[in-house]
């Protein structure tokens, strides 16, 4: 599909913004918070491509608080006075959602169901079903009862810290959950979050549980955010923070205390915009190499490939825009064991015996031993290994070989999935370029490992923009009888489709737009994608819709396409940075 792409110009008197493509010289700050590290690079805006890298660091992640690590690596990046005045936007990757997620670490959430119990495992225990109901159409079957549901909020207010709202059918017409929203308000200051301002599609147990994760997330980012803005304060850092989300793209960073879930897998997302930004490639596969893991994400026409399910973040499917991953268990901090005399990678992490581990062999431990890669206790590396080659009754160089080997066959056993799709691959992380060398001698095959691989991911958070993308759709109404537009936070009713498609451009349109605004941004551009769906003979066929500039759909005779089923629209909205935002 191809976008309608409208570039917005600059209004009369805003000379304060500043262009990423021309004017004074700016810096942007990006920092990203990985498994083992810490990484924060200063860049400059006026260079393209791998120089752009003024300076560089890393600092340990403090798993614990987060902040420590990060405060470290801004430190270590030894700004000047000068640096300092010139940076335009600070922007943050950070795995504080997901790792909370995974370890069950959100806050306690009461959970009110309209319309029934989704099927399946819910995030939280403390839930109560409230009667009320819409049909697939969006028409209300039957209203609330905001008695009922005073008594609900009453009972869960003692135990919780947030509440989540999710009705069956909920994005075909929100108003129940609205009301609902509207009730607890009324009684308690407690944050409140609906699953039809997270989630557009249907999909009740997902959207319910995405609503339940958000609102569980809400105190631990507002804690974070809290921190973050210390430590710039603290650094003399007066420029707009921003938060990298799960798709690649950023926003400010108090837009994401509203939807912290946004954050979900944005370490991996920045790393794949680090690759685009750091090679200038269009399509690449990119691959991840961190301390446990190797992430493999896939970038065609320089966008990021997003997951059309969502991302499964622990023992949840949540549905968010988020980059389409494999990943794997290897990395520089993976085990390596012998199990029944074959050597194992994986997944079990260790600390590495040239980090102070006893008795661990990582691939880590194996680059000292090569001195391939030296930055700790290479004697002590050496040791490890030589304890683990006499149980495996061979020499050090033998089992080193041999340990090698395996990781070499692991990676590429793990890249050829990839094969069909016919673009180099693209190493990055602090592992990478040592072990897909290896790998790339023993098989072959087209390899990238660009300048300031180590730091792509700070790279990513430092180059990633600002956009939003708000989708909406239209089907014929009850009984085939008008059109119904099911929109983010509306529903509407027409009699003709011309006046359906265009009310779902406009509104669709006005939400993208106001979310940029609300963030003190200006609008870079407006892009619209509208088709129409028709069933013709047992076959789904599609017609793309034009839209000018100004958001004006332009119809054309449909008679020839088959019988009408539906119409899905998406706006894409970019935002620009103020001097002063």
């Amino acid at each position: 599909m191809q976008y309608k792409t409208l570039m917005v110009p600059k209004e009369n008197g805003r000379k304060n913004l500043i262009s990423l493509e021309g004017g004074r010289m700016s810096y942007v700050v990006g920092i990203d918070t990985g498994g083992t590290y810490t990484d924060a690079v200063l860049l400059d805006t006026e260079i393209q491509g791998a120089d752009c890298i003024k300076r560089k660091a890393k600092a340990i992640t403090t798993h614990e608080k987060l902040e420590i690590g990060i405060r470290n690596s801004i430190v270590s990046l030894g700004l000047s006075k000068s640096d300092i005045s010139k940076i335009e936007k600070v922007v943050l990757s950070t795995t504080l959602a997901t790792n909370a997620t995974v370890e069950g670490k959100i806050g306690q959430i009461g959970l009110l169901m309209i319309g029934g119990v989704p099927v399946g495992k819910l995030a939280t225990n403390e839930c109560i079903a409230v009667e009320g109901k819409v049909n697939i159409k969006g028409r209300i079957i039957r209203d609330i009862d905001k008695e009922e549901v005073k008594r609900a909020v009453k009972e869960l207010m003692p135990k919780v810290k947030a509440f989540a709202v999710s009705g069956q059918a909920s994005v075909r017409n929100p108003i129940l959950e609205q009301r609902v929203k509207a009730v607890i308000k009324s009684i308690c200051d407690l944050p409140v979050v609906c699953g039809h301002e997270l989630v557009s599609e249907l999909g009740y147990l997902e959207r319910t549980n995405t609503a339940v994760v958000n609102a569980g997330l809400l105190p631990i980012i507002d804690n974070f955010v809290k921190a973050i803005k210390t430590i710039l304060d603290e650094q003399k850092i007066g420029a707009p923070v921003f938060v990298v989300k799960g798709d690649g793209t950023i926003a400010k960073i108090d837009a994401i205390r509203n939807t912290p879930i946004d954050t979900v897998l944005s370490g991996p997302a920045a790393s794949i915009i680090g690759a685009i930004n750091l090679t200038g490639v269009k399509n690449a596969v990119v691959v991840d190499m961190g301390g446990t893991t190797t992430d493999i994400g896939i970038v065609r026409n320089k966008r990021v490939e997003l997951s059309k399910d969502g991302a499964v973040v622990g023992d949840w499917q949540i549905r968010i825009r988020s980059a389409q991953l494999y990943t794997y268990g290897l990395g520089g901090d993976s085990a390596v064991k012998i199990d029944d005399g074959k050597i194992e990678i994986g997944p079990e992490r260790l600390l590495p015996s040239c980090r102070g581990g006893e008795h661990n062999v990582t691939p880590t431990d194996v680059l000292h031993y090569t001195g391939e890669f030296v930055a700790w206790d290479r004697v002590n590396a050496v040791e490890a290994i030589r304890e683990q080659a006499a149980l495996a009754e061979t020499s050090s160089d033998e089992y080193v070989e041999q340990v090698r080997d395996a990781i070499a066959d692991k990676i590429y056993n793990n890249l050829k999935r990839f094969r069909r799709i016919k673009c180099p691959i693209c190493a990055i992380g602090a592992p990478a370029e040592s072990w897909y060398r290896i790998a790339q001698k023993q098989y072959n095959f087209n390899l990238m490992v660009p300048k300031h691989y180590e730091v792509a991911n700070a790279v990513g958070a430092a180059t990633s923009g600002v956009s939003v993308e708000i989708e909406a759709v239209i089907r014929l109404g009850e009984d085939s009888g008008g059109y119904l537009v099911h929109a983010v936070n509306e529903r509407f009713e027409f009699d003709e489709l011309e006046d359906a498609l265009q009310k779902g451009v406009d509104v669709t349109k006005e939400y993208a737009v106001r979310l940029i605004q609300e963030q003190n941004l200006e609008i870079s551009y407006i892009r619209y994608e509208c088709r129409n769906m028709y069933l013709d003979d047992d076959r789904i066929m599609y017609k793309e819709l034009d839209v000018d500039e100004d958001g004006t759909v332009v119809s054309e005779d449909d008679s020839d396409y088959g019988k009408y089923l539906e119409t899905q629209i998406k706006v894409l909205v970019g935002g620009k940075i103020f001097a002063n935002a």
